[in-house]
């Protein structure tokens, strides 16, 4: 299987919002992150769900990346390993990209696994990898994807990471939904498919998927 990348020379600028057309088109984000917060009452704390409900997020189509990604408080790990990596800013360029983005609860289970936690400075590189692997250059719709399926007659397409790696998007034959690969068969299922944006994609995974392991 041959991994699918596009070419060329992609401007450091940011995008201009004075050149996208504007939308009102907008997909409401997952988010499960309150539902942690509640514990059971104290005599110095409130158990009501009141206080800890969260209000929907939205992925607005003539936004980039990098401003959908960061009203979204289930993409907050993401986000701020993002900026930590130096990588977040590139987000909010033309690009296009293609972002697979990781919530917060696989985030955590996962740095937590790390030694001395995945973003202690000592485990940058280990992070970068991580991260470089969720973004893919190119616009990476869900038609996209399956009109290329299509056309190579396959169920399968590996795409090229930022991180150089290949990451292999599987379409179920039954269901039509796609599911995540990496390079050593672990799987990972999506949770929001396919939110449009001015500079490209936004995925959100159901778990955490570094290149290898």
């Amino acid at each position: 299987m041959v991994a699918l990348a596009l070419a060329g020379c992609e401007s450091r600028a940011a995008q201009d919002p004075l050149y996208i057309k504007g939308s009102l088109s907008a997909v409401q984000m997952p988010a499960v992150s309150s539902s942690h917060m509640y514990h059971a009452s104290t005599k110095s704390e409130t158990s009501s769900p009141v206080a800890y409900q969260e209000p929907p997020t939205f992925s607005f189509s003539d936004r980039p990346l990098l401003d959908n990604i960061s009203a979204s408080l289930e993409l907050g790990d993401y986000r701020k390993a993002l900026r930590q990596s130096a990588m977040f800013a590139r987000l909010g360029r033309n690009g296009p990209f293609t972002v697979f983005a990781i919530p917060n609860e696989p985030f955590e289970r996962y740095a937590a696994q790390v030694p001395g936690g995945l973003m202690n400075p000592q485990n940058a590189t280990t992070l970068r990898q991580i991260l470089g692997y969720t973004i893919v250059r190119g616009n990476w719709s869900p038609a996209k994807l399956n009109a290329t399926m299509t056309r190579l007659k396959s169920d399968r397409i590996a795409l090229k990471t930022l991180g150089g790696d290949a990451l292999t998007v599987q379409r179920d034959v039954s269901s039509g939904q796609f599911t995540l690969v990496n390079m050593t068969g672990r799987v990972a299922r999506i949770w929001l498919n396919g939110a449009p944006q001015s500079n490209g994609t936004l995925y959100i995974t159901q778990d955490i998927l570094p290149p290898r392991g």
